[in-house]
């Protein structure tokens, strides 16, 4: 599937929400990640000007609905464990996971996997 714009990526997410809770998110750098949080916020109404990339932070938390992670930073199975993510997986129906790592620790049927590749500047595929 392609997309063509910032509106069109929100909208995506807005149809998540109502058939999948639990998404790992796999893409390359300034994929949109960010927009398509938004929308997936949005879509469960929480204001989606509150969503930021927890990249630094490795968690952000929004309206105590939906647990949004960022993994790009881990590098050992203890870091994941010291930092309490995995208890906090187990405690959210609603979660993000970008650059999802040690999957196989929290990870069952009910997720489901994104790919979005930055085409060009307007342009991203997201692969199911």
């Amino acid at each position: 599937m392609l997309i063509k714009s910032v509106d069109n990526m929100i909208e995506l997410w807005k149809t998540f929400s109502d058939k999948h809770k639990k998404i790992l998110i796999y893409w390359n750098l300034w994929a949109g990640k960010t927009h398509f949080v938004k929308g997936f916020v949005q879509s469960l109404g929480i204001d989606p000007d509150v969503v930021q990339s927890p990249t630094y932070t490795y968690i952000n938390i929004y309206d105590n609905k939906v647990l949004h992670i960022d993994l790009y930073r881990l590098e050992t199975f203890n870091d994941f464990i010291e930092k309490w993510i995995l208890e906090m997986i187990n405690d959210f129906e609603y979660i993000c996971i970008e650059w999802p790592k040690f999957e196989e620790s929290y990870t069952d049927n009910s997720w489901i996997k994104i790919k979005i590749e930055k085409i060009d500047p307007d342009t991203r595929e997201i692969i199911f």
